[in-house]
């Protein structure tokens, strides 16, 4: 049992260390509208991760309060953002200097919709994607 606690307690702690390429890195925690996200900075990007719980967790609107985290914390306009709702990478354009390119190993996006859950049934969820 002690070691079943153990691993659950770090499964948790890992829920918002740095990917690849932030890992080490110092974050930051910012609340926006709501929503709280862990920043790591990294030259001209920024990894941002959102751990709060949020339903229906919609792309945009998470990625637009994400993004006026980071130009909060940085003055920097973020030019691009890819990712998810739990974990975007975001290019910055900081002091009149171009943003890095955005990689494009990411094709699609979606938002859950609408959904429902039964607890004898199971649930299902309707997603709305469109190719970037």
């Amino acid at each position: 049992m002690k070691h079943i606690s153990l691993s659950f307690v770090a499964l948790l702690a890992a829920c918002n260390m740095g990917g690849p390429g932030f890992y080490g890195v110092t974050p930051v925690t910012r609340k926006v509208e709501g929503s709280t996200f862990v920043m790591r900075f990294r030259d001209d990007m920024a990894e941002v991760i959102r751990t709060n719980p949020e339903f229906p967790a919609r792309y945009g609107p998470i990625s637009e309060r994400a993004q006026k985290a980071v130009f909060l914390e940085t003055g920097c306009k973020p030019a691009w953002v890819t990712g998810d709702p739990a974990v975007m990478v975001m290019g910055l354009s900081c002091h009149g200097r171009p943003a890095p390119k955005e990689p494009r190993n990411r094709i699609i996006s979606c938002d859950i919709m609408g959904s429902y859950i039964n607890d004898r049934l199971g649930g299902e969820a309707t997603l709305e994607c469109t190719k970037r």
